[in-house]
C-alpha cells in the first residue's frame, strides 16, 4: 500500500494545483481505508469461522479489487465551485477504494490466522507488525528513488496491478496452508500480553497515543513542502520516519529503549520550540531546519509508539487494538486536514499536536507531587520574564561587538527554563503552549490586516510599518507575494519583484506593444502585473484559489485601478487555460507559486506543450523562477532544449540598501514561442543566454528528479 500511496498523489498533483494539502488529502484518504480494512478484519473474526474468513476475504473481496485494476484517476479535475478536498476524497473511493480496502484487511487478517497456526512465534505476533512496516517502509523508500525516477505513471500503475495479483495468490496459499491443519482450526490458542480484558480507558489511550504521531506527521510534511515543493521525496521523508518508528517499538528487541526516547522527548522539543519562537529556522541552511523539524516528529513517534508497544493486549484482542491504532491515525489525519484549515487562520495544528505530546508522556516522579497551581503560575512568570527581555534585548537590539550575545540571551533563557520545567508535564506543556502564543520574535514591525487560510494555502496581509512609508503586504507561508505603497502619489507602484528595473519591466519594455495585444498571466497574487496593461489590450488572468483573488481585489486594487476590464479564469491552470483557443495569446507569463515553489505539473514538458499551442505565432513565455529554496533555471533550460527553442535568463540584483519591497531580487526566463525570436531581449539590458540543461532536468507530467534542483 505504501508503494501505491505517493503513486496517487502523484497522479492528483496536476489537477490540484500542486498544493501542499494534497498529501495530507490523500493520507486521510489512506489512514480511512485502513481503519475500514482492521474494522472489517475484527468483524470478520468475531462473527465467523476460519473457513468463512477465507471465503468472504479470498473468494470475493480480492478478485472484486481487481475491477478497479489498472489505477486512473481520469483526466478531469475539479470544477472552480467544487469543494477540492471533496473531490478528491470521492474520486479516490471510486478510481483506488477497494483494492486499498482489501489491502488494508489483509495484514490483521493473516496476523490473526498466524496465531492460531502451530508456528512457534504465534503466541505473540506482534513481532509481524514490525515486519510489515519495514515491508511498508521498503516500498516507500523504492518510489523516490527507483520507480518514480525510471517508470512512467502508466507503467507504474501496470506494475503495481500485477503486484496486486501476486499478492492475492500468496493471501490464498496462506489461507490454504492454515485450512489444511484441520486439528487447530478449533484449538484455543496461548496468548502472551495485557491478559485482563481492554477497558475503555485503554482504548482512549490507544486512539490518543496514535492520533498524535498522525497529526505530527502531517503537520511536518506540510511545513517542510509548503517552502520547497509538494512531491514525492519530501512526502516520503516523514511517512519514512513514522513507519521506522512503528518498527522499532514492536520489535521483538527495540534497537532504540523506550526509556531514551522519553529522556530524549524535551531535548527534541525544545530545540524545535527555542528556534522557532525567535524565527530563526528562516535563516538557517535547510538541512538543518528539515534536521531539527524531522528529530523531534521522529522522538516524540516514539515515545508515542513505544507506550502502544508496553499496552498492546494479547493476541486474542490484535484486531481490535489495530482498529483503535488506526482509529487514532484517522482522526489525526482527519483534524490537520480537513478540520484544521476551517477553524484556524494560521498552520496552529503543528504546535497544538507539540503541545499535547507534552501531555501524553509518560508519568515523571516529580508528577506525583501534587502543585496544581504552580504548574499553572510560573509559566505564566516564565512568560513575563521572556516579553520584558523581548522588548529591551531583541525589539531594541543595535549593532555593536556584543549584539550577538545579547541577542542569544533570551534564547539561552527560554531553553533552559524548559529543561526545567520538563520535569512536569503539565508545566512542560503550558510553557510551550505560551512560547507558541507569544513568540520571541517581534510582532510590531508588521501589523496583520487579513488572514485566510484554503485547501491551497495560508494567506496574511500586513502592513510593514517598518518601512519609510507604509506598504501592505502579500504573504504565502514565509514568503513575499507582492507589496503595494499605501502612499497617494505612488500608487500604483511597481514593487517587489514586478518592478520596471527587473526582469517583468524588462520583458515587457522589450517587446512591442502593437504585437501584444493578447496576454496571460498564470497566477495572480496580488494582481501587480496588471499594471503593465496598455490601452487596447486584453489581459487574463488564470488563478487556482478564489482567495487569492478577493484579497487582491479587497485589499490591493490593482486590477480595478490598471486593468479594470481584465479576467480572472479561477481553476487550475493546466486544465482551464486549455479551454482557450489556440493561438489565444501573444504573450503567456508563469507566475504560479505556493509559498516559495512554482507547482511542479506547471513546469513539466507537457506544461510546455500546452502553452505553446495556446500561444500565438511569434509568441513569447516568460517564467518567474525566483526561489530560495530551488533551483529553477535548469528545469527551464531542459524544456526550451528539449522543445528546440531559445531562452534567455536575467538575473536582477537590486542595489545594497534596498528595500526587499521596494525591489526584490528576482529571476526570468524568456522563452521564444513557435515562429518567433529572442532578438528584442539583448545583453545590454541583462539577458544572458540560458545554457542547455541536461536531459536528467527534464520535468515530465510522468517523471521529476527534484532532488537534483534543491538549494541546500
Amino acid at each position: 500500500m505504501f508503494l501505491v500511496e505517493p503513486m496517487i498523489a502523484k497522479m492528483v498533483l496536476p489537477k490540484l494545483g500542486g498544493a501542499a494539502s494534497v498529501w495530507s488529502a490523500c493520507l486521510v484518504f489512506f489512514q480511512t481505508m485502513l481503519l475500514l480494512g482492521y474494522a472489517y478484519a475484527h468483524l470478520l473474526t468475531r462473527l465467523s469461522s476460519r473457513l468463512a474468513q477465507v471465503g468472504v476475504h479470498v473468494c470475493i473481496l480480492l478478485p472484486l479489487s481487481a475491477i478497479a485494476l489498472p489505477l486512473t484517476l481520469g483526466p478531469d479535475g475539479p470544477s472552480a465551485d467544487q469543494s477540492p478536498v471533496l473531490w478528491l476524497l470521492l474520486r479516490l473511493s471510486w478510481s483506488c477504494g477497494i483494492p486499498i480496502f482489501a489491502i488494508s484487511a489483509t495484514a490483521p487478517l493473516l496476523q490473526h490466522w498466524f496465531a492460531h497456526c502451530d508456528h512457534k512465534g504465534a503466541r505473540d505476533p506482534y513481532f509481524l507488525y514490525a515486519v510489515s512496516n519495514a515491508g511498508s517502509l521498503l516500498a516507500l523508500l523504492a518510489y523516490p528513488l527507483a520507480v518514480e525516477p525510471e517508470l512512467p505513471l502508466d507503467r507504474q500503475a501496470t506494475f503495481w496491478s500485477a503486484g496486486f495479483a501476486v499478492l492475492a495468490l500468496g493471501v490464498a496459499l496462506c489461507a490454504a496452508i492454515m485450512l489444511s491443519d484441520r486439528r487447530r482450526l478449533d484449538e484455543p490458542t496461548q496468548v502472551i500480553g495485557v491478559s485482563r480484558a481492554s477497558s475503555t480507558r485503554d482504548r482512549l489511550i490507544w486512539t490518543g497515543l496514535a492520533f498524535i504521531p498522525s497529526s505530527l506527521l502531517l503537520g511536518v510534511t506540510q511545513h517542510i513542502t509548503s517552502d520547497i515543493v509538494s512531491a514525492p521525496l519530501l512526502w516520503v521523508l516523514p511517512l519514512t520516519l513514522y513507519l521506522l518508528t512503528f518498527i522499532c517499538a514492536f520489535a521483538r528487541r527495540p534497537p532504540l529503549p523506550h526509556a531514551i526516547m522519553e529522556r530524549a522527548f524535551p531535548v527534541a522539543l525544545i530545540l524545535v520550540v527555542a528556534m522557532g519562537a525567535g524565527g530563526i529556522f528562516v535563516f538557517v541552511p535547510l538541512p538543518i531546519a528539515l534536521a531539527f523539524h524531522l528529530s523531534c516528529f521522529f522522538v516524540i513517534s516514539m515515545t508515542c509508539h513505544g507506550e502502544l508497544a508496553k499496552r498492546r493486549p494479547s493476541s486474542a484482542q490484535l484486531t481490535e487494538f489495530y482498529f483503535f491504532l488506526s482509529l487514532g491515525g484517522v482522526l489525526g489525519g482527519v483534524f490537520n486536514a480537513l478540520i484544521a484549515p476551517l477553524i484556524f487562520k494560521g498552520v496552529w495544528e503543528y504546535p497544538l499536536a507539540l503541545i499535547a505530546a507534552c501531555l501524553v508522556r509518560p508519568p515523571m516522579h516529580s508528577d506525583k507531587q501534587s502543585k496544581p497551581l504552580m504548574d499553572i503560575v510560573l509559566p505564566l512568570l516564565f512568560l513575563a520574564v521572556l516579553l520584558v527581555l523581548r522588548s529591551t534585548l531583541i525589539d531594541s537590539a543595535s549593532y555593536g561587538p556584543f549584539t550577538m550575545a545579547v541577542f542569544c540571551f533570551p534564547y539561552l533563557v527560554l531553553a533552559l527554563t524548559l529543561v526545567n520545567f520538563s520535569q512536569r508535564r503539565w508545566r512542560f506543556a503550558i510553557a510551550i503552549a505560551l512560547v507558541f502564543l507569544f513568540p520571541l520574535r517581534s510582532q510590531t514591525a508588521w501589523k496583520l490586516i487579513a488572514a485566510e487560510r484554503s485547501f491551497f494555502g495560508v494567506y496574511r496581509v500586513e502592513m510593514a510599518s517598518d518601512e519609510p512609508e507604509p506598504t501592505l503586504v502579500l504573504m504565502n507561508g514565509t514568503t513575499l507575494h507582492g507589496a503595494k505603497s499605501l502612499r497617494p502619489d505612488e500608487a500604483p507602484l511597481l514593487m517587489t519583484y514586478y518592478t520596471r528595473e527587473g526582469p517583468f519591466g524588462r520583458f515587457f519594455n522589450a517587446l512591442s506593444q502593437s504585437k501584444m495585444r493578447r496576454v496571460a498571466v498564470i497566477g495572480l497574487g496580488t494582481g501587480t502585473l496588471a499594471c503593465y496593461a496598455k490601452e487596447g489590450q486584453d489581459w487574463t488572468f488564470y488563478e487556482i484559489d478564489p482567495v487569492v483573488e478577493r484579497l487582491a481585489r479587497d485589499h490591493f486594487h490593482f486590477l480595478e485601478d490598471c486593468a479594470p476590464h481584465s479576467r480572472v479564469v479561477l481553476g487550475d491552470a493546466r486544465i482551464t487555460i486549455g479551454n482557450a483557443p489556440d493561438g489565444a495569446y501573444d504573450v503567456l507569463v508563469v507566475d504560479a507559486f505556493s509559498s516559495d515553489s512554482i507547482p511542479m505539473h506547471l513546469l513539466t514538458r507537457e506544461a510546455l506543450a500546452l502553452y505553446l499551442r495556446k500561444l500565438a505565432p511569434g509568441g513569447h513565455i516568460l517564467f518567474h523562477v525566483s526561489s530560495r529554496r530551488l533551483t529553477l533555471a535548469p528545469v527551464v533550460g531542459a524544456l526550451a532544449t528539449n522543445a528546440g527553442l531559445p531562452a534567455r535568463i536575467l538575473f536582477d540584483i537590486p542595489p545594497p540598501g534596498t528595500s526587499i519591497l521596494r525591489r526584490s531580487p528576482a529571476i526570468g526566463v524568456v522563452v521564444a514561442g513557435r515562429n518567433s525570436t529572442l532578438d528584442p531581449f539583448s545583453d545590454k539590458d541583462g539577458w544572458k543566454a540560458l545554457p542547455a540543461a541536461e536531459a536528467r532536468y527534464l520535468w515530465t507530467d510522468q517523471r521529476a528528479d527534484i532532488w537534483r534542483v534543491i538549494a541546500f
